[in-house]
Formats: C-alpha cells, sequence, structure tokens
C-alpha cells in the first residue's frame, strides 16, 4: 500500500532470552543495521510486542534506531510508524505495556516451573551424554507425554571417563582416551562437566531454594562425584557443601572479619556434623556456627538472633516508631520532592518549545521541514525522558505509606522472622538490616552494628529514650529522627 519494497526478512523462528542482545536473529538485524552503508528506510514488524519486551531498554533501541541511524520502525497490524510523533509515541508505550504482559505472565508461570521442577523434572537443554524427551523438545521424534532425561551412546562412553578421573587421571590424558572412542571435548568442557552435580543425580536451578533429586538415571554416584570434587579442590576436602544458601550457615558471606576486612566463608565437618564459619585471611579464625553442648563459644548463629531481638519493635511503639518513619522519608526525600518540582517545570517549558515550533512551522515561513523535524525529534526525546524520570519521582514519593506498613510488620518480630525463616529469606532480611554486611570480632564474638538501617536504628532510639524517662509518659510527638544526610532513601523492605 506504500509501495515499499522488502529487501530482507529476518526473524521466522522462535528465540526466548532475558535480553535482546542474548535473541541471535534481533542482534543479527541490529548488527546488520549498524555496519551497513545504505540503511533501510524501516524495519518493519506485525506486532511491535514481538519486537522486544524489555520496556525501557526497548525504548532505548527504538530511539537509538530512529534518532541516529534514521531507520524507522513500522508496525503492520496497525500502520503505526515512528515517522509520526504521536504514532512514535503510542509505539513506546506499546512496548512498556509488552515488558508488564511478560512479567504478569512470569507471575502466574514461576509457581507452575517450580513445582515442575520440584518433581525431579529439567528445564532447559540436558548436560553432555544425556538426550531430553517430553513435551518441549523440537525434535518430533523425542516427543512423549512425560518429561524423561536417559543417558544416550555418547553418554555411556563419557561415564567411563569418571571413573579415570577417581583413578587420579589428569585431564589431558583422559581427553585423549575419549578422542581414541571418537568423543571430542575442550579441556573447558570436560572442567565445567566435573562440578556439574547434574551427573551425580542432582538438579540445582537458581528458582530452586535447595538442590533436590532429579528424576534421571547418574552417570557417577553422589560419593564418587564429592569425592571428585575433593581432588579438584584438595583445600576442600572433608567438606560437604552443596549450595551457597545453606540454611545451616545463614551468615556466609555476609559476616565480615573485624581484623582484614574479609567475608567469612561457611563449612562443614562432615565427620561431627557441626557447621562453621571461617575467614580465608586471616589465622585461626575459625567460629561455630551452632551452639552445642561441647561447643565453649556461643554460635554466630545464636548471637545474632539475640542481636536481631534488640531491633524487635514492640507494640507500644509502633504509633511513635510510625511517626518517625513519616519524618525520615520526608527529611531523606527532600531532595526527590525538590528534583520533581524542577523536572515539571523543565518538561513545562519543552511543550511551550514544541508549541512554538509547530506554530512557526504551521502558520510562518521561518522553519522549513527539515529543520522542524530535527527539533521536532529532539525536543521530542527530551520531553519523553522527562515524562519518564517524573513518573519513577512520583511513584517513590507516593509508596510511603504501604513501605512503612511493611516495615511495622517486619520490625514487630523480625528475630523470630530471621529464625525460622529459609536461608533465602534470612539472607534478605540481613541484607535490609545491614546492606553492606556486618562486622563480627572473632575474639569476643561481638558485632559493629554502626552500618545499620537507618529504619531500623530507630527502634533501639525509642527504647532508649523510654527507658531513660520512665517516669515521664513519652509524648508522641518526641522528635527521635536521626541526622542524616539529605539524600533520596527508598525502603529496602519493600522487598521482603
Amino acid at each position: 500500500m506504500n509501495h515499499f519494497i522488502v529487501e530482507r526478512i529476518i526473524g521466522g523462528t522462535y528465540e526466548s532470552a532475558s535480553g535482546d542482545f542474548d535473541r541471535k536473529e534481533f542482534k543479527k538485524l541490529y548488527d546488520g543495521i549498524k555496519i551497513s552503508k545504505i540503511r533501510p528506510f524501516a524495519i518493519a514488524i506485525k506486532f511491535i510486542n514481538r519486537f522486544s519486551r524489555t520496556g525501557a531498554n526497548a525504548i532505548s533501541i527504538v530511539h537509538e534506531l530512529v534518532e541516529t541511524l534514521n531507520v524507522h520502525i513500522i508496525e503492520t497490524s496497525t500502520g503505526l510508524s515512528t515517522e509520526n510523533v504521536k504514532d512514535k509515541i503510542q509505539i513506546y508505550h506499546r512496548l512498556l505495556d509488552a515488558q508488564t504482559e511478560n512479567q504478569t505472565r512470569l507471575a502466574a508461570t514461576l509457581p507452575g516451573l517450580k513445582a515442575f521442577l520440584k518433581q525431579g523434572n529439567r528445564l532447559g537443554k540436558a548436560p553432555y551424554g544425556y538426550t531430553t524427551k517430553g513435551t518441549r523438545v523440537k525434535d518430533y521424534d523425542r516427543k512423549c507425554a512425560v518429561q524423561t532425561i536417559e543417558i544416550n551412546a555418547q553418554g555411556r562412553l563419557f561415564a567411563s571417563a569418571w571413573q579415570w578421573k577417581l583413578q587420579g587421571e589428569t585431564d589431558t590424558a583422559i581427553l585423549k582416551r575419549l578422542e581414541g572412542l571418537g568423543i571430542v571435548l575442550t579441556k573447558q568442557q570436560i572442567s565445567k562437566n566435573w562440578r556439574n552435580p547434574f551427573y551425580c543425580g542432582i538438579s540445582v536451578n537458581k528458582l530452586l531454594d535447595e538442590p533436590c533429586k532429579g528424576n534421571w538415571e547418574p552417570m557417577i554416584t553422589e560419593a564418587h562425584f564429592w569425592k571428585i570434587q575433593a581432588i579438584l579442590n584438595p583445600s576442600k576436602e572433608g567438606t560437604y557443601q552443596v549450595s551457597s544458601n545453606n540454611d545451616n550457615r545463614p551468615l556466609a558471606r555476609f559476616l565480615k572479619c573485624y581484623h582484614c576486612g574479609t567475608l567469612l566463608t561457611g563449612y562443614e565437618v562432615k565427620k561431627k556434623g557441626v557447621h562453621y564459619y571461617k575467614c580465608n585471611h586471616c589465622t585461626g579464625v575459625n567460629m561455630n556456627a551452632s551452639t552445642t553442648r561441647s561447643s565453649r563459644n556461643e554460635g554466630l548463629n545464636d548471637s545474632f538472633k539475640e542481636l536481631l531481638k534488640g531491633v524487635n519493635l514492640q507494640e507500644n511503639y509502633v504509633g511513635v516508631f510510625k511517626l518517625q518513619l513519616q519524618k525520615l522519608f520526608k527529611t531523606l526525600n527532600l531532595d526527590a520532592t525538590n528534583e520533581l518540582k524542577l523536572q515539571k517545570i523543565t518538561l513545562e517549558e519543552l511543550t511551550s518549545n514544541m508549541q512554538s515550533l509547530e506554530k512557526k512551522f504551521l502558520f510562518g515561513n521561518s522553519v522549513t521541514e527539515d529543520v522542524y523535524l530535527k527539533h521536532k525529534n529532539e525536543i521530542d526525546a527530551q520531553i519523553l525522558k522527562k515524562e519518564r524520570t517524573i513518573a519513577d519521582l512520583e511513584s517513590k514519593l507516593s509508596n510511603h505509606d504501604e513501605f512503612i506498613e511493611r516495615a511495622i510488620t517486619v520490625c514487630r518480630n523480625i528475630s523470630k522472622q530471621w529464625e525460622v525463616g529459609t536461608s533465602h529469606n534470612k539472607q534478605r532480611i540481613q541484607k535490609v538490616l545491614f546492606p553492606d554486611g556486618l562486622v563480627v570480632i572473632p575474639e569476643n564474638r561481638s558485632y559493629l552494628t554502626d552500618n545499620m538501617n537507618q529504619v531500623f536504628k530507630l527502634i533501639p532510639c525509642l527504647t532508649s529514650v523510654s527507658e531513660g524517662a520512665k517516669k515521664e509518659k513519652a509524648s508522641i510527638n518526641a522528635d527521635l529522627s536521626l541526622s542524616v544526610a539529605r539524600r533520596r532513601f527508598e525502603l529496602p523492605t519493600s522487598g521482603l
């Protein structure tokens, strides 16, 4: 209808990735345009939400294509084109809507994916030596109603390599023996395979809180797998660590050594079944994680729980605490409030400039079409940027009440929530309380709490004021706000 000539068709395959440039066809399109001496007038796509679902990043890419490379985007199903200002803004909105739709879809499918994994199934391609059959595979011959992962012919041969590794053979020698069997692997590939618990029948995925048993035949037993890990890392022999999220060592890589500032790591002495924290830099800095009958010192987990009890918000302080949070928000967000006012003033000036430019172009002869389009595109981009900044600031400044209520809920019994939570939830609470980690003094197992989150510092402040004036009736208007530098403040408890 518009007499366009299609020079090249790209895509036609299903691609899914977390980022635009992880998609091969998308990257081919983008790179092809950038290096082309003669660029196309436009990229035509049936539905704009298939162009990208990365929201603001997608808008940035479209903006670069249009404003820098002079390549427009046309949605053929609707006729929208970035050549038209109103259409361009609508295309930007659709890209944001596509990201929202993606997040909504993810929220709906995530519980199902987690349940699928907990049943012992696998998401994605199986490692070398295995073949996957199921409903999600592309090969029609491997389609079936229930997922099954089987060791294939190459896997049967590769299984021997595990035994050779147990016998102490080097990777170089094993690769030569495998090559004689017709299996060609790189040193990097085989090194990665040695460290993959999939081969001993264990499923590990970031969606799982902890590893679980998989529904496939292992190439090697768990005991032999960990013997190989000991061969690969002799310094860790005698330890057993399946995941960094270990419920017995939630403070690992959170606590810092007082003497050197190094993050403490965790390990387990399997013979005793006792967990420890240690500093890998300072000699002799080993501290038991939990208190036992035979331990001479209190475990760090127990001492940290006692520390949290001092942060628990008592019911009779809720009103005062809420008032102080509101004051704290007002102080810390003063810069954001002023910035919002300035951004709105700038937006009004840009809108006025756009109206003035349009009048000169429509009713006068002082502005040519080329000059008009050039300045119009520049002002449009600035207006869009200002609108996004204003929306972001308004969102942050309007969510205070919700954040405060969440903070109060968490603070009422934060020590108990930490005690009964999973390792993941414990680490989130720790990060909220001490964003930069917590320093421990090994000699007396005490903590330096100077960097505690400003919100939680209010609680012991309220308690100390009350205890210091037991006979006086505490006024709800008492000014207990902490002295802080003025900066934008985002309540971290919104993530709990």
